[in-house]
């Protein structure tokens, strides 16, 4: 690895971060820039053997992807990475120029602590970027291509993201109709562990509710009432059952969860159907989820005991109410941000006298 440049005593390095995200470019272009997590070691090593940054780093995800690199602040970094960026992915720079940011020194850093925080998300608050951040992170440490500056800046931006979280509500409540779902399943039934769901279509919404169940231990059981092979697919894939249309009532017994989301133009399941279900369960706790459009379900029968019912209306409300309430603490966030960013520069600028 190059050595940092230096005058007299004093090592000159500066902290780049060159990339595009899902607000600088569509999908059609960050797929072509995307780095696969298991072509990522490659692509470093590759990056080392062209000087590319004296440190480096990859973060690439499907929203994103960025190359950080500390290196002689005199040196031409940035074009450097630009025309490896161009060559990586076949790909004429003249094409995505303008979609590209480069940040510099502090820039940089506070750049990272709001990706790192979920606050330059898609969904503002997630956490899934933390836990990439770190992957992408102990790769490049494991492989030597960190240093003294992007181990300290990395590993500070990781407790950051962790401070956030416990002085702000950055991360309260779900943004997502199907985590909304999830979280009021959990408040009804206490965990989701050998909960039975039974869903009824095959499209996206539907797909998005019963992947987020069953990743929380539920087990499904899919239903279509037109295209039972699309069931079956569904199914194999998610490793639940199929179940024709004209039996499924027969399984409502012992099924925790039902979830409509048919194309059907009309109320497929009526008050007095659950009615009976309530009675032959026992009054057993049953949650209703009604994301078709329009609606699959009587709104009458959320009027029986211990039937819980919820419409895509009333999950996207929780879900917007949850993200007004991210959104307010974006400016605490911030603040936090920014204090963290100069505290990291103080201790930059002291180590390599920038």
């Amino acid at each position: 690895m190059r050595r940092l440049c230096t005058t007299g005593d004093f090592k000159i390095v500066d902290i780049f971060v060159l990339g595009l995200n899902h607000k600088t470019a569509p999908v059609e272009v960050r797929e072509q820039l995307s780095v696969p997590f298991q072509k990522t070691e490659e692509v470093l090593s590759r990056m080392q053997e062209l000087q590319i940054f004296d440190e480096r780093l990859i973060l690439s995800t499907c929203n994103r992807t960025e190359l950080y690199g500390a290196a002689n602040g005199r040196c031409d970094a940035v074009k450097s990475a630009k025309d490896f960026l161009s060559g990586y992915a076949a790909l004429d720079l003249s094409r995505f120029e303008d979609k590209l940011y480069v940040y510099r020194g502090a820039e940089s850093v506070e750049h990272l602590f709001s990706v790192t925080s979920g606050l330059d998300s898609m969904v503002i608050g997630e956490t899934e970027i933390t836990g990439q951040v770190k992957e992408a992170y102990l790769l490049a440490h494991r492989k030597r291509q960190t240093g003294k500056v992007l181990n300290t800046l990395f590993q500070k931006s990781l407790k950051v993201a962790k401070n956030l979280r416990t002085q702000t509500r950055i991360g309260t409540g779900k943004v997502s109709v199907a985590s909304v779902a999830v979280d009021l399943a959990e408040k009804i039934f206490g965990n989701l562990k050998n909960v039975r769901v039974m869903v009824i279509g095959t499209g996206d919404m539907s797909t998005q509710l019963v992947k987020a169940m069953i990743s929380r231990g539920a087990f499904a059981s899919i239903i279509s009432s037109r295209h039972h092979d699309r069931a079956v697919a569904l199914a194999a894939e998610l490793g639940a059952e199929a179940l024709a249309y004209d039996t499924y009532e027969s399984g409502i017994q012992d099924t925790d969860i039902l979830i409509t989301a048919t194309s059907a133009p009309m109320v497929l399941v009526r008050e007095p159907q659950v009615h009976e279900w309530m009675r032959v369960r026992r009054d057993k706790p049953l949650f209703l989820i009604d994301v078709a459009v329009p609606r699959n379900i009587d709104i009458t029968a959320e009027k029986l005991d211990n039937v819980y019912l919820y419409n895509i209306d009333d999950l996207r409300q929780i879900a917007d109410q949850n993200l007004a309430l991210r959104e307010s603490e974006l400016s605490a966030c911030s603040e936090l941000i920014q204090t963290q960013t100069r505290h990291f520069m103080d201790w930059f600028k002291k180590e390599f006298a920038v």
